[in-house]
């Protein structure tokens, strides 16, 4: 991957956060490792290289999420073992190309020249077309026009406009093939059927019911696959859930980790 994971600790807890292949510090993903199969290899390794001993709480935002689910697919005996407990945010099991982002007719233009770029943050609901096209999106958007696309595809009502800058601050920063790598691969993502693994851990599943690139009703869908999981809707957010309601984030994170720990 290239970056390394930084490791936080207090009270006992240990935080590990990295950077999938082609974001953040690491290196652009290698040719034909742009799979979500791939990120749940690389899970796999973060886990047995970095982590350390005891169990872990798993939070997976979008794609995220969806690697957790491809992990669960491939290597279902970490769960329950390893991983005590995930909190899916703002993600999918699958069905993503069935409706373009869910923006109104007017947002058609704008989300197409996005498409390949916030998908990556997202597993965006486009359906493959010509005007989706490979060049950066950055070059795609006049300067004017970029922060306001982005803020009505990624957030919802009320966000701080700090939150915005960061956001589009670290989508400059990628590189080129990493804005649009994983884009057929999140379309294609289709991992209900690994949700079932999930079944014998505690789960938080969180949305924002203005989220455009994933739709609140691909939460309903998770919750309904699986019932043992604790669904939260926060009404106005988009999906950055975790920098609009970090707050509310947080506490269930918390909660998650008192029961590991009990």
């Amino acid at each position: 991957m290239g970056g390394l994971p930084r490791v936080l600790g207090a009270g006992g807890v240990r935080v590990v956060a990295y950077d999938h292949r082609g974001h953040g510090a690491s290196d652009v993903a290698p040719a034909g490792t742009a799979r979500i199969s791939q990120l749940a290899e690389d899970l796999a390794f973060v886990l047995d290289e970095v982590v350390g001993d005891g169990p872990v709480v798993y939070a997976g935002h979008s794609m995220g999420g969806m690697t957790l689910m491809a992990l669960a697919e491939t290597r279902p005996e970490l769960f329950g073992t390893r991983i005590a407990a995930a909190a899916l945010v703002g993600t999918s099991s699958g069905q993503l190309a069935s409706r373009a982002f869910g923006l109104p007719a007017r947002f058609d233009a704008s989300a197409a020249l996005l498409a390949p770029r916030a998908v990556h943050l997202a597993g965006a609901r486009v359906e493959r077309r010509a005007s989706v096209v490979p060049a950066p999106w950055r070059q795609g958007l006049s300067a004017a026009a970029r922060r306001p696309a982005l803020r009505q595809l990624a957030f919802g009502k009320h966000v701080d406009p700090a939150e915005v800058d960061i956001l589009l601050a670290d989508m400059a920063r990628l590189p080129g093939p990493s804005l649009g790598g994983f884009f057929e691969e999140i379309v294609r993502h289709d991992r209900g059927h690994a949700l079932k693994v999930l079944d014998q851990i505690p789960v938080e599943i969180m949305h924002g019911t203005r989220d455009r690139l994933i739709g609140p009703r691909h939460a309903n869908r998770m919750a309904q696959l699986l019932p043992s999981a604790r669904l939260w809707m926060y009404p106005g957010a988009g999906h950055m859930l975790m920098q609009e309601r970090p707050r509310d984030v947080t506490q269930r994170l918390a909660s998650l980790v008192r029961k590991v720990r009990v």
